[in-house]
Formats: C-alpha cells, structure tokens, sequence
C-alpha cells in the first residue's frame, strides 16, 4: 500500500522569513530522526507547496494509540530548545492528529493535493469498488481519507502551547505523479463540493511536492510490525 498504518500527524505550516533556513536544518536533521525514533512511527515526509499553507508534514504510524502513547507525550512535553524556538516561528499552522478510514493505492507520488471536507461532503463511496473512481485518472497515484481524533489532536502539551494551530477535521489527500495532475484534480473535488462550501474548502487546501521522505529503522518500530 501507498499509506504505512493506520493513523497519521498532519500538520500544515508557514515559518517566518527569518527562520526558514533553520526550519529547514531543524526539521531534516532533528526533528523527523526524532519523531522516526519513537516506536510506531513508520516514515515522515515533508512537502513544500502553495496554498494553506507553504509546507504539509505527514507522519505515517501503525494506529491512533502510537500518537497518544506516553513515549510520545513524553517528548511533546520535553520539547528540544531548538524545537521551542522553530515552532514559535511557526505562522497558519494547522495539525491534526488522524485515524485512516479509507485508502487506496499501492505507490506514492511525488506530488499532493490535500482538501479539507466540509461536513455533509460524502468521500466515502470514491474509494469503493475494485476500481475506485478517485484513482480513475492514470495520474493519481494514491489516495487517502484521514478524520481527525478530536481528542488526541487537542492534547495539552509543552510543544503545543508554543504555536496556535486549527484542527482540520476530514481531509482527503490525494498523490499524483505530476504537479499538473494534483491541481486538475483539487479542481475536480472544489467542484464537487457545495458552492456555499466551496470557498471555505477552497481556502484550506494545498498542492504541494514532495521534499523530503524517511523510513523508521526497524528497530524502533513495534513488536507487532516485525
């Protein structure tokens, strides 16, 4: 499969002017190890791109309880320095802590869009049937349905109180092999929804292409994957 688990951390973000390159050697060189380091997590990637936001990080986990764990809490509540001060230069941050409730695909693209669903919006059928019609295009890759665990995303933690941050509650993410192809197809979903909807989902969504992709060592995962 495309997808590595069954839960994910979502998380979309701009960084000052000021602090880019750090964002850049913080997040390549500690944070990712960091996070791969934890048992359950089973890869990080980083994309850059337009939108919500300029950067999208997704980590990929065995399930929901590996995001809640205390190994976890711990380090969210013990936070590097170099973290602290990263994450307070941290502007539009959104994160969500996610279950997968349906996925399809067996690559991975080195480009996505990624479209918060407004309520009522049904997603589900799209990835039914043993041709799904949201990999219909020969273009689209993967493509994943995450919900938000409300309770788990709103955590209080040390690193969290250090950047504001909104919780997307469904997002669809969808990879592609092309960037042209992702943006046809955000156009494709944005059309789809409701036009009382459309622009509220229209200003959460992002096209971005992939910078960045690390496996966990197989030791750090858990008994279970092995």
């Amino acid at each position: 499969m495309s997808l590595l688990g069954k839960a994910a951390v979502l998380i979309w973000n701009d960084v000052l002017d000021t602090e880019r390159d750090v964002f850049y050697r913080w997040h390549d060189q500690e944070h990712i190890p960091e996070r791969l380091a934890l048992p359950g997590f089973l890869r990080g990637r980083r994309y850059r791109g337009s939108g919500v936001a300029e950067w999208l990080t997704l980590y990929e986990a065995e399930d929901v309880a590996v995001l809640t764990s205390p190994a976890y809490l711990e380090r969210l509540n013990d936070p590097t320095p170099l973290t602290q001060s990263t994450v307070r230069a941290f502007r539009n941050t959104a994160r969500s802590i996610c279950t997968v409730e349906k996925t399809v695909g067996a690559s991975t693209g080195g480009h996505v869009l990624t479209l918060p669903l407004p309520a009522g919006f049904d997603a589900k059928h799209l990835f039914e049937g043993d041709m799904p019609a949201i990999t219909a295009d020969a273009s689209v890759l993967a493509a994943h349905l995450f919900v938000a665990d409300d309770a788990a995303s709103h955590l209080d933690t040390r690193e969290a109180r250090e950047r504001a941050y909104v919780v997307p509650a469904r997002v669809l993410f969808v990879e592609t092999s092309t960037l042209d192809a992702a943006r046809k197809q955000l156009m494709r979903f944005l059309a789809g929804i409701d036009a009382a909807q459309r622009d509220a989902a229209a200003a959460g969504a992002g096209v971005f292409t992939l910078e960045i992709s690390r496996l966990a060592t197989p030791n750090h995962r858990t008994q279970e994957t092995r």
